[in-house]
């Protein structure tokens, strides 16, 4: 089997309310699709989306490394021999990971298409039938972030994820306000995005660590690694990364440093399933915690994170999920659903979804 034509596309989608974190905001899709073709008639599907505030690259830089870069790289390539394409797509150009996942994804797609069999079945199989999604909270008022936060929960979610990182005092007010109107049976994490320095965040979090938080999620820019194992000593929250993990590597310098409790591996920002599970399978041997984030994802990628999520047995629970609920439409027949918190495994061939090319057409953009 050969990969005998691939294409990006771009897509724009609004969502139903602006996302705010303390980087930026997010008013709608910074996606783009990989549409994979073999030499037997086959289509696979990828997705890769980025923030060029948070990774330093935007929309039109993704399917440009795509169009110019990786896509010439891997063709010919056998989609089933997926270290050899990351071999390639790294010869053709390094970093760029977010873009490599739009492939990696795609890959996978086509075999389970090829094959006719789940991804899960391609990367470990099938441990779980559903995911305990954790709901996130942008960043807004406490009166409105906590009651954004009750009606998540009376929709069937057990743990919330309230972002910081803007505003020290409001970030206290909010947590509190949530914690207060929550109790003390729902869990909550909080993710400041590299928000804080390190004055701020010894001076904020000291006081957020008596509210039962599960962990705290990336307080400092990711190069601080020594201001991190600072906190992770001083706190008796755990602290988890996000930013400052993005491969194997950065997870041995994070534990050379002493300063990794808990892991976040995104599939996007990571490059794919193919690292995500190497990510994982390094913090399995040395007993470190990982949860799988989300990127906002339309449905083509949440199907990819629910099958590496299923198939990876250090994975301890999802948060940013919901991205198929966040926006107005999507570029698939059936949109995945959450139902009491809960996010299904699709069992269908490769992801599992069908794409609507019309969909698709109504939303791609032009560069």
């Amino acid at each position: 089997m050969k990969i005998v034509n691939a294409e990006a596309i771009p897509i724009r989608i609004p969502l139903n309310h602006p996302f705010a974190i303390a980087l930026g905001t997010l008013t709608h899709s910074n996606h783009v699709l990989v549409r994979m073709e073999g030499d037997d008639g086959q289509i696979g599907w990828g997705e890769c989306t980025t923030f060029h505030s948070v990774y330093g690259y935007d929309q039109k830089s993704l399917y440009d490394v795509l169009t110019s870069y990786l896509i010439p790289a891997v063709k010919g390539c056998d989609p089933k021999n997926v270290a050899a394409i990351h071999e390639r797509m790294d010869q053709a150009m390094p970093f760029n990971l977010m873009a490599k996942c739009g492939i990696d994804l795609a890959a996978y797609d086509l075999v389970g298409q090829a094959e006719k069999v789940p991804v899960y079945k391609l990367t470990g199989g099938k441990r779980v039938h559903g995911i305990p999604v954790t709901a996130a909270v942008g960043i807004d008022s406490p009166g409105r972030t906590a009651q954004m936060a009750q009606n998540l929960v009376e929709n069937g979610f057990r743990t919330i994820k309230i972002k910081i990182g803007l505003s020290p005092n409001e970030d206290l007010d909010r947590v509190r306000a949530v914690r207060k109107t929550l109790g003390d049976d729902i869990s909550i994490r909080v993710d400041a995005n590299k928000g804080y320095d390190r004055s701020t965040a010894f001076k904020t979090l000291e006081q957020m660590d008596d509210l039962g938080l599960e962990w705290i999620e990336q307080p400092l820019p990711e190069w601080d690694l020594e201001g991190l194992a600072m906190l992770a000593d001083h706190l008796n929250t755990p602290i988890a990364l996000d930013e400052s993990v993005y491969t194997v590597h950065d997870v041995e310098r994070a534990m050379a440093a002493g300063t990794v409790d808990v892991v976040n591996i995104k599939v996007p920002k990571c490059g794919g399933i193919f690292r995500s599970q190497k990510i994982a399978a390094l913090c399995a041997q040395y007993d470190i915690k990982c949860f799988l984030g989300g990127c906002l994802e339309t449905t083509p990628g949440t199907a990819a994170q629910a099958h590496f999520y299923t198939s990876t047995p250090n994975v301890i629970s999802a948060a940013e999920m919901e991205g198929p609920v966040c926006y107005i439409d999507d570029v698939v027949e059936t949109p995945m659903e959450i139902e009491d918190g809960m996010l299904k495994i699709p069992d269908g061939p490769g992801f599992g979804i069908s794409i609507d090319d019309e969909k698709v057409s109504r939303y791609r953009i032009a560069f």
